[in-house]
């Protein structure tokens, strides 16, 4: 391409200085036909006008070597004819009949050279006067060659340098891009950490933000995948548990009527089974960064009722007694999410059947005052040392030999704290655990008298 640019630029170039030159002959013809116009209107005896011609040659158009003219002089000629005699020509001048030449730009061919030619002709006291001025081409040549290479050798140098200079630019510009290329290509599936650029340009900021961005948002999303299935399947250990109870019983009994029964219930846990799974999903679909709006009324105590006959089959299999107090005078509604009742009373109940030993109780209160409502669910079973009580609702923490995935406690302080509650763990007073799940009061027409 910057060949083509360059051809293109001689060719113009050269065109160009033709042209002027081909003006300077064109001029020196005039200034040449105005000064003999006036030397013969001019009454001058033979001998002045002699001298007038030689001073003539002497001063407008030197030979080389004489007065300091310059070398290209000797190969500019010219000649003055008047009618068919030759009355001025310069010594370098090239024989040219006046008849051979018509007006205007011509070129002729002497001694191994060719000339361009400009001729006027014009009539003074009807005498034509016929003035010729030439110009050796290879001199022409040899100063246009001058003229356009002095003007293209800086283009054709400096176009490489500044092409060097551009691809070394350009190079260092895309550095940080090819760094944020490797970091990208060089990342494990399972490496989602945010990507590092030193000194990133301006430019690169916006998308090493939005990229890092993604990725923290994948990553995200990824946990909320592995915390759902996580979740689920702790909490369908429960349900699956008692379903196994009525299946047992089912297959064991030998009474028409309590096979009937054991099925009923079967039944009826497979629905209760469903709708936790169901629930299950909704809450995964949520952001657990922003809180519901879609909350509805649930009835606390009516509420606790329910899940405490769910689950009385597993207080049964270990001999437990499972015991609800509150007063039944209170208003006990709540604004929850569905199903998080419902979710936190299986967590608390489930883990303190499975950490109370055999003949103990359980103790399911329901208590109110000016600003709360609180749930506290009591067992008598080995409790957690105090030191570890605050890690109790960690995700996947565990203590003692118990099986389990740790995720009940974690759950139920999420829960919790979507709703703008929160979890406290304390010792109960003859040993055991006692968990207190708090929601603030719902403000009602009596809360604001």
């Amino acid at each position: 391409m910057s060949t083509l640019i360059g051809l293109a630029s001689f060719k113009d170039a050269s065109h160009e200085i033709e042209e002027i030159f081909d003006a300077r002959l064109a001029q020196s013809a005039r200034i040449l036909q105005a000064l003999v116009l006036g030397i013969h209107e001019t009454e001058l005896s033979s001998t002045e006008e002699i001298r007038l011609q030689k001073a003539f040659e002497n001063a407008l158009l030197l030979e080389a070597g004489s007065g300091g003219g310059h070398k290209y002089e000797s190969k500019i000629a010219y000649q003055v004819w008047h009618g068919r005699q030759l009355i001025m020509h310069s010594a370098t001048s090239p024989e040219i009949q006046p008849h051979e030449l018509q007006p205007g730009f011509g070129s002729t061919f002497f001694k191994g050279y060719n000339w361009q030619t400009f001729t006027l002709k014009t009539h003074s006291n009807n005498y034509p006067f016929i003035v010729i001025v030439a110009e050796r081409e290879d001199v022409r040549g040899e100063l246009v060659e001058k003229v356009v290479l002095q003007t293209l050798i800086p283009e054709l140098i400096g176009i490489p340098i500044l092409a060097l200079m551009i691809w070394l630019a350009i190079g260092w510009g895309l550095t940080p891009l090819k760094e944020l290329t490797n970091q990208i290509k060089d990342k494990a599936p399972s490496n989602l950490k945010p990507v590092k650029l030193e000194s990133p340009p301006s430019e690169l900021e916006p998308i090493q933000h939005a990229l890092n961005r993604l990725l923290n948002e994948t990553e995200t999303m990824i946990a909320r995948e592995q915390r759902f299935i996580a979740d689920a399947a702790h909490e369908l250990r429960t349900p699956l548990a008692v379903l196994k109870i009525h299946a047992d019983n089912a297959l064991h009994t030998s009474s028409e009527n309590e096979k009937q029964q054991s099925l009923k219930e079967l039944d009826l846990g497979v629905n209760r089974a469903t709708r936790i799974v169901s629930q299950l999903l909704t809450m995964a679909r949520l952001d657990p960064d922003t809180v519901n709006s879609n909350k509805n009324d649930n009835n606390l105590l009516q509420c606790c009722r329910n899940n405490l006959a769910e689950l009385m089959p597993l207080a049964w299999e270990k001999e437990i007694e499972l015991s609800l107090d509150a007063k039944e005078d209170l208003n006990w509604g709540l604004k929850l999410e569905d199903g998080a009742l419902a979710i936190i009373l299986q967590n608390l109940i489930s883990n303190a059947v499975k950490f109370s030993p055999s003949k103990s109780s359980i103790e399911v209160s329901l208590i109110q005052d000016n600003n709360n409502v609180l749930i506290r669910v009591s067992d008598h079973g080995p409790g957690i040392p105090l030191h570890k009580l605050a890690r109790a609702t960690e995700r996947f923490y565990r203590d003692g030999d118990e099986t389990g995935a740790g995720l009940g406690l974690s759950i139920v302080k999420r829960i919790a704290e979507r709703h703008s509650g929160r979890i406290r763990l304390t010792e109960t007073a003859k040993g055991g655990l006692t968990v207190e799940v708090i929601f603030p009061k719902p403000i009602t027409d009596n809360n604001l008298s």
